[in-house]
């Protein structure tokens, strides 16, 4: 049984998108239909409980020997651009221009499953990308020297166990086996008014774990908590300059642990078509606090970037529809608050561009005899102050500001047998 659902969710291998920070939330259509309010109490009573908190998982109505399986595919249509303000210079004076749009068109699958093996016990799995950058400027843009491509995308295989302790108690624990590849692109000056590109790319293997927990306080309500633990990666790769030559490289990059609660409400009387959700969640992005690439040979730093990020919260509330003119059919709304980890201009680059966002989100489930499908649509879009001032010389800064928004459409497929 076990090997089937690793077979399964090995056709849904991720690639990784930009989000907030670079966190990945796009787990599971479902869960985006709401803005991924009632994500961490498994508002849709699916699979994706594997990722977000597998102890939520005992409180769906499925009989002990039921295996449950959801995939999901989401297409994030990114834009962002940069308008500059006049101040920006590069060493080979002004020349270049705005870069276009530096969002590409990513694909984020996901999988999960859920096996109930005993009346208080389950064994949860899932595969996901949880963390990701994807962004590509025009190659001659005026802040080259800074950054032209940069991807990093992380797969993330996630086994869990749940286990009912009382009637209105479950936790869950589980480990993360992870892997992150890196690949940045920058131009970089020769003198003499020469300029070349050069390449870093490297990857890495790292351990995390995650624990939940879900208290059923009432008929239809419930609370949950999950914590998952950051990630450290030691990643070890190369470095190429076009026409110059090329060297061994490594990174040391921390990925943030989060906390998450939510809280889930069917809804009775005049009102039992409606449930209500929120979530809360904290990510601790203070761990990522410059971004270093040495030389192997050396020791010494070849790239040096300050980082400076900060802790930062989200917020999320959505609402599920059950309308009786159509049996075992839902309609989601939600709508979230996330908070940029970037503490100011200075700190901004145009490698994560990011602001404050907020989401609005909608979407559709059916499910009949035991075939489940979604579908949803986001629509995010950045908030607040997105300037940069990107000092890296006297003759390399990036100064103006950046607009930007995204699409996302987002299918999902489940069975239970």
């Amino acid at each position: 049984m076990v090997n089937r659902i690793i077979a399964l969710g090995a056709l849904f291998c991720a690639s990784a998108s930009f989000g907030a920070g670079f966190q990945v939330l796009e787990q599971g259509a479902n869960n985006i239909g709401s803005a991924m309010a009632g994500a961490t109490t498994n508002a849709s009573s699916d699979a994706s409980a594997a990722f977000w908190n597998p102890s939520a998982a005992m409180f769906t109505q499925t009989q002990v020997g039921t295996v449950k399986v959801d995939a999901a595919m989401n297409f994030v249509i990114p834009s962002f651009e940069f308008e500059d303000d006049g101040r920006s210079v590069n060493p080979m004076g002004r020349s270049g221009n705005d870069g276009g749009n530096a969002g590409d068109l990513e694909l984020i699958p996901n999988f999960f499953a859920v096996y109930r093996f005993a009346e208080d016990f389950a064994l949860t799995f899932s595969m996901t990308a949880p963390f990701g950058i994807g962004t590509e400027y025009d190659d001659n843009w005026i802040g080259r020297f800074q950054g032209i491509e940069s991807r990093v995308t992380t797969y993330d295989v996630n086994p869990s166990i749940a286990w009912k302790v009382f009637d209105w108690l479950s936790v869950s624990a589980g480990a993360s086996a992870q892997w992150l590849h890196a690949k940045l692109t920058q131009a970089v000056y020769l003198g003499y008014g020469m300029e070349t590109r050069s390449q870093v790319t490297g990857d890495s293997w790292s351990a995390g774990a995650n624990i939940g927990a879900t208290i059923n306080y009432m008929e239809g309500g419930r609370i949950g908590f999950s914590w998952r633990t950051k990630v450290s990666h030691d990643i070890t790769g190369n470095l190429k300059i076009a026409g110059v030559g090329h060297q061994g490289v490594n990174a040391n990059l921390t990925l943030p642990q989060t906390f998450n609660l939510g809280v889930y409400q069917r809804l009775g009387g005049d009102f039992r078509n409606f449930a209500l959700m929120f979530d809360y969640s904290y990510t601790c992005w203070s761990s990522f606090e410059s971004l270093v690439i040495n030389s192997d040979a050396t020791g010494s730093p070849v790239s040096y970037t300050n980082e400076d990020w900060k802790n930062v919260s989200r917020v999320a509330a959505g609402i599920h529809f059950y309308p009786d003119s159509i049996e075992n059919l839902v309609l989601r709304f939600g709508v979230a608050w996330d908070e940029s980890p970037v503490p100011n201009s200075a700190r901004r680059t145009v490698r994560i561009p990011c602001s404050d966002r907020i989401w609005l989100t909608t979407g559709l489930g059916y499910e009949y005899k035991g075939i489940s499908l979604s579908v949803a649509y986001g629509y995010i879009i950045f908030y607040n102050d997105s300037d940069i001032n990107a000092v890296e010389a006297p003759n390399n800064i990036v100064s103006g500001k950046y607009t930007g928004h995204s699409h996302i459409v987002s299918v999902q497929a489940g069975y239970a047998w």
